[in-house]
């Protein structure tokens, strides 16, 4: 991965956390699309047509082996086990997600 500048802030390096490019914020509460909205296949079913909250902000990552240059911005958005499984513990799971999948949840839903 080559060092650039970010469009968003200005910084040079590899990666960082750049709100500035995305859309969410850490502590947003999201719901996962139920459908493949761009062909990015890689969400895993459990999580979609789930909330989550967003825990970390990757921004936009340089993978040219992987998605032939620039993709969406990244997040890493926490569930609660109860919301993806039969299961009433207190766990929950961190799952990385393209911004494509994403939707903000409004606070009256």
């Amino acid at each position: 991965m080559s060092n650039r500048k970010c469009p968003g802030c200005g910084r040079i390096e590899a990666s960082h956390e750049c709100e500035t490019m995305s859309k969410y914020k850490v502590g947003d509460a999201v719901i996962i699309a139920d459908e493949n909205p761009t062909g990015n296949p890689r969400t895993p079913r459990y999580i979609r047509g789930k909330r989550g909250v967003v825990g970390a902000v990757h921004g936009v990552l340089e993978n040219i082996r992987d998605h032939r240059g620039v993709h969406n911005p990244l997040y890493t958005v926490k569930f609660d086990l109860s919301e993806v499984s039969t299961c009433h513990d207190q766990d929950s799971i961190w799952v990385d997600v393209h911004e494509e999948w994403l939707t903000e949840v409004r606070r009256d839903s």
